[in-house]
């Protein structure tokens, strides 16, 4: 049996990593814009399973016990594939001691940045712009 094509938006698990009061962002060579690190969920996956899974994919960082932080919504042009997608960001934060090991298909490049920074970079993903303005107060929510 095979499944019916989907519509509406994807289901992305991301994090906000955080170390020494920086967070972990990425150049995305897909929608060329800084996100933090994430991706799709797979059939069956729950979404807990989804951010391990992708952040030791992605990063190489491994953790446990993610603490889902919200959610952002975007339409994002994926410039490889030239189409636009939608897309459903669930944000997870946890805390490391890691430096990543960063899959070149998956980043340019990568920076710590203290959320200050992250809020205020301009070429960075729609969802995570709506996360920021659905949460304008996560870190001391965490904290």
């Amino acid at each position: 049996m095979t499944r019916a094509q989907l519509r509406g938006h994807q289901v992305i698990c991301s994090a906000l990593i955080e170390k020494d009061e920086k967070f972990l962002i990425v150049m995305c060579p897909k929608f060329k814009v800084w996100r933090v690190p994430g991706g799709r969920a797979e059939h069956g996956e729950k979404l807990e399973e989804t951010l391990i899974r992708e952040m030791k994919e992605e990063t190489g960082i491994i953790f446990e016990n993610p603490k889902f932080i919200g959610f952002g919504q975007d339409q994002q042009f994926h410039v490889l594939a030239q189409k636009e997608t939608s897309r459903l960001i669930m944000f997870f934060y946890v805390k490391t001691n890691q430096e990543p090991e960063l899959d070149p298909n998956e980043a340019e490049e990568h920076k710590w940045v203290s959320l200050d920074e992250l809020k205020k970079i301009d070429n960075k993903e729609g969802a995570l712009i709506d996360f920021f303005n659905r949460n304008p107060s996560f870190i001391s929510d965490i904290m």
